[in-house]
């Protein structure tokens, strides 16, 4: 996403907002699944010898479940502040300012640690891999440590 701020940096204007709608494609790469475009707005101002940028972000992702490995989609709403040096940016003859980068890298940033498509999901069996959402399976649930087995023998007969 790159802003023309050129009026800005010659100071005609001390602030002006954007809207601005980013082609999913633009975001997307191979850590990061957007599927739906990007919707960015906020404002870009000039304070002393900074260019201070707050704005949203709304975005859908797709992820996939830390529990039960099922894909499913996160709406994430991010707001994002930054200031960027702007002896730095007039290096850029054109006088303008790529967001692209930033917008990527705060959505990676504010994505869960832990993926969950719900709070009550079940996740999966741990004895025959099945979806618990989805079947619930009839494996005996209770797992007996290798350690202790000689001691389950000695409770059942078996020598």
């Amino acid at each position: 996403m790159i802003i023309n701020i050129s009026d800005l940096i010659k100071h005609h204007r001390s602030r002006m907002e954007f809207s601005k709608m980013i082609p999913r494609e633009e975001i997307s790469d191979e850590y990061l699944t957007v599927v739906s475009p990007v919707k960015a707005e906020g404002s870009i101002s000039v304070v002393d010898e900074e260019i201070l940028i707050s704005f949203k972000v709304g975005v859908k992702v797709r992820l996939n479940c830390s529990r039960c490995l099922e894909v499913y989609d996160m709406d994430l709403d991010i707001d994002i502040k930054e200031a960027i040096d702007l002896n730095d940016n007039q290096n850029n003859s054109n006088e303008n300012i790529d967001l692209t980068e930033l917008i990527r890298d705060n959505i990676l940033i504010n994505l869960p640690i832990q993926t969950i498509c719900s709070e009550d999901c079940k996740g999966l069996c741990n004895i025959c891999g099945d979806n618990k959402n989805i079947n619930e399976c009839n494996c005996e649930n209770e797992q007996i440590d290798p350690r202790l087995s000689v001691l389950n023998n000695l409770l059942n007969g078996d020598e």
